[in-house]
């Protein structure tokens, strides 16, 4: 990597810092305002984890627009040098374009791949952790993210259902649960209302309730334990919860597996788009130096820098659509991810070679 390289890949990596940090500020604002609008929680009952909720979702909401960061702050830095005649230097020494692009597309997959194997995976643990807080800060008043539904599960004995009125969280906690066992085995078909359960290890532990079986006296219990083969992880796919996985997590429970549910569908979306985030920020770089090398007597043209950054959004839209449709399984995920990725290499990429070859 040449000097010049580097001193360009500086100048884009403070441009993009600027704009992530914007987006982060704005995000963080907007949390702190919403999170302190919420019954029984504020900022002045407890700052720490108020803000420390705050930046982490404005730092999750940074990561997902970072090829938007990517062409404005490319285009700004590009426009910089161009006005300082710092490109045109460049070229008079001998150097192409493709000479400058090369260590900047070199800076944007290092990045990229920091971001989805490394940034990600330690953003959402901290997220676990912080959520761990707020559930106990909340489970008094009542604030916790509530929603009903129905999971399926299953133990060495059989297949059972799990109705409850209310999920908390990722799932790890429910209220008014009611259990259908479904035969199984040893036919059973018990039927388990509790008032809480929780999952952990393996397990889920049911608190204050009854078992009701053909036959049989209703029989009451103050705690019961039953087991399930289901993971922390494969419990949050379940339930949808694909934006709190990982990497990692989402690669290990994916491999080799024939993608059926909608959860498995957009879990499958969620690994490809972060498996294809190095390759979105060289497209979108692409298009931030193609539409601003350019020469002008009067620096980078107005006009150039618009049509740069709204190519960039659209691109980023595209994407967005590309991952709805990979989600709902209506196209292939690998196609859903990469495809966009290409489309904004191939544009930036043929802009260059007319401006600057012909």
């Amino acid at each position: 990597m040449t000097y010049l390289g580097l001193h360009v890949s500086i100048k884009i990596f403070k441009s993009v810092l600027l704009v992530m940090s914007l987006f982060f500020a704005l995000v963080g604002l907007i949390e702190i305002v919403e999170f302190g609008n919420r019954a029984g929680t504020g900022i002045t009952s407890n700052p720490l984890t108020t803000l420390s909720s705050a930046a982490l979702t404005a730092a999750v909401w940074s990561m997902d627009l970072l090829p938007i960061s990517f062409v404005i702050g490319g285009v700004i830095a590009i426009s910089d040098l161009q006005n300082h005649r710092e490109l045109i230097v460049a070229k008079a020494s001998g150097i192409s374009i493709w000479g400058l692009v090369r260590a900047p597309l070199i800076f944007a997959i290092l990045v990229g791949l920091s971001v989805s194997y490394a940034l990600d995976p330690i953003v959402l643990r901290l997220n676990d952790v912080v959520d761990a807080q707020i559930k106990a800060q909340s489970s008094t008043s009542g604030t916790l993210n509530r929603r009903s539904g129905w999971i399926e599960q299953q133990n060495a004995d059989g297949r059972y259902i799990i109705k409850a009125d209310e999920i908390l969280n990722t799932g790890d906690a429910m209220n008014g649960v009611r259990i259908f066992m479904l035969g199984g085995k040893n036919g059973d078909n018990r039927q388990i209302i509790a008032a809480q359960a929780r999952y952990e290890n393996y397990e889920w532990e049911l608190t204050d309730g009854t078992i009701s079986e053909s036959g049989v006296p209703t029989k009451r219990f103050k705690t019961f334990t039953l087991a399930t083969t289901y993971s922390a992880e494969q419990l949050r796919l379940q339930l949808g919860s694909i934006s709190r996985m990982s990497i990692f997590e989402l690669k290990a429970q994916l491999r080799d597996k024939t993608i059926t549910t909608p959860a498995e569908y957009a879990a499958q979306m969620r690994m490809r788009r972060l498996e294809a985030l190095p390759i979105v920020l060289v497209g979108t770089l692409l298009i931030a130096f193609a539409f601003t090398s350019g020469y002008s007597r009067l620096g980078t043209s107005g006009t150039h820098i618009i049509y740069g950054i709204l190519l960039g959004f659209v691109v980023y839209i595209l994407t967005k659509l590309a991952d709805r449709a990979g989600e709902s399984g209506d196209i292939n995920a690998l196609l859903a991810a990469w495809g966009p990725a290409i489309v904004a290499i191939v544009i930036g990429t043929t802009v260059l070679l007319q401006k600057e070859d012909g």
